[in-house]
């Protein structure tokens, strides 16, 4: 069970890089066409799109706060918590046995 619960860490923590990156280029205007936030706007763009609409973004004069990223960062955290908590729950129940 110790190598699923990496594997789903190891996903979660990726996904977690590019939702924080994404939501950092944004806050600090990176320009989207420069090959590397592009990379990360695409690339995260399939994580957050179930999010969009949900809240604007919230504009200051110099830079934009992306509030569904910031949506989709603290849910898809809470999703592999979640998850990581039954795997343990379930190996714990099986070594009982």
């Amino acid at each position: 069970m110790k190598t699923t619960e990496s594997i789903i860490y190891t996903i979660f923590s990726i996904i977690e890089f590019f939702l924080v990156f994404r939501v950092l280029f944004e806050v600090l205007g990176a320009n989207p066409h420069n090959i590397i936030a592009k990379f990360i706007y695409k690339t995260s763009d399939p994580l957050v799109s179930p999010f969009e609409g949900l809240f604007k973004s919230i504009n200051f004069h110099y830079f934009t706060l992306d509030t569904n990223g910031i949506i989709a960062i603290i849910v898809y955290s809470i999703a592999g918590y979640i998850i990581l908590e039954i795997l343990n729950t379930l190996s714990k129940r099986n070594r009982i046995n």
